[in-house]
């Protein structure tokens, strides 16, 4: 029989993960009054779970009164399956990936609309765009990445960025929605997706997916380095193919080291609830 949860009870773990959500690529470093504002809850309601949340390690002090995601709360992230499993299996290849190409290397999943960069590697090209670095987020429609997750994305995630709409980052990014879903389309057929100065002007993202033991797409592997604009488009294109090769065989390897990582974990399961059925 459930126990019905009391009204008080949800309303403070709600004020808790607003206290927690207040937080973000751009803020992470807060003050209490700039919590409470972020969070639409009042000072004094924001102070005391801010002083729960710091005697539990979830936030901790920084300089001139702010406050920052405490390490107790990265390390529970971390227990997530969908990123401590995938990382595993990915980083050794995404260095192995750097060594080969000279370029950034990213590990990317999708959140709802929204990609989310769970590591990267940095290459010799220029300092990029923060949609790139570890925890940052960024736009499906307008990265390679995005669009490797998009193309195992269901209608409701579609619905959700015609809805939202499909904004310029740059001039050359891809704003209709026909022509978005018509290169996603083409990404999935020649097993990589490409994007020219969308994100970001003058560099080229390339990336592939990475599938599970099931065959599912759970996330992309993406390669980004600087366009040469004194290149012909001929010469550019065949660059990309260049740095397709290795990130295909990169994918394929990330793939398979996944799916023997979850065999390993189910068969290791099936053993343990083996012997406590026999215990």
């Amino acid at each position: 029989m459930s126990i019905p949860t009391p009204a008080s009870d949800r309303s403070v773990v709600e004020r808790t993960l607003s206290v927690l959500g207040a937080f973000d690529t751009g803020n992470v470093r807060l003050t209490v009054s700039e919590i409470s504002r972020r969070s639409g809850i009042p000072v004094a309601t924001a102070y005391r779970i801010v002083a729960k949340l710091l005697s539990w390690g979830a936030l901790e002090r920084a300089e001139h009164n702010r406050y920052t995601i405490g390490l107790r709360l990265w390390e529970i992230a971390l227990l997530a399956p969908r990123h401590s499993d995938l990382r595993s299996a990915a980083v050794p290849h995404m260095f192995e990936l750097r060594a080969m190409t000279r370029s950034a290397v990213l590990l990317s999943v999708r959140d709802g609309n929204e990609g989310i960069c769970l590591e990267s590697v940095s290459g010799t090209a220029r300092p990029l765009h923060r949609s790139w670095s570890r925890g940052h987020r960024f736009p499906l429609h307008a990265t390679a990445c995005g669009r490797v997750l998009l193309a195992a994305a269901d209608d409701l995630t579609w619905e959700e960025i015609h809805t939202l709409g499909l904004g310029p980052h740059t001039p050359r990014t891809v704003t209709d929605p026909g022509v978005l879903r018509g290169l996603v389309e083409q990404g999935r057929r020649q097993g990589f997706a490409v994007c020219d100065g969308e994100l970001l002007d003058g560099v080229v993202e390339v990336a592939a997916p990475l599938y599970d033991a099931d065959g599912t797409a759970v996330g992309a592997v993406g390669l980004v380095t600087d366009r040469d604009r004194t290149a012909h488009d001929r010469d550019r294109t065949a660059h990309v193919h260049d740095l397709a090769r290795p990130l295909l065989t990169a994918a394929g390897r990330i793939s398979r080291s996944l799916a023997l990582r979850t065999r390993t974990e189910g068969q290791h399961h099936s053993s343990t609830d083996n012997q406590r059925s026999r215990t």
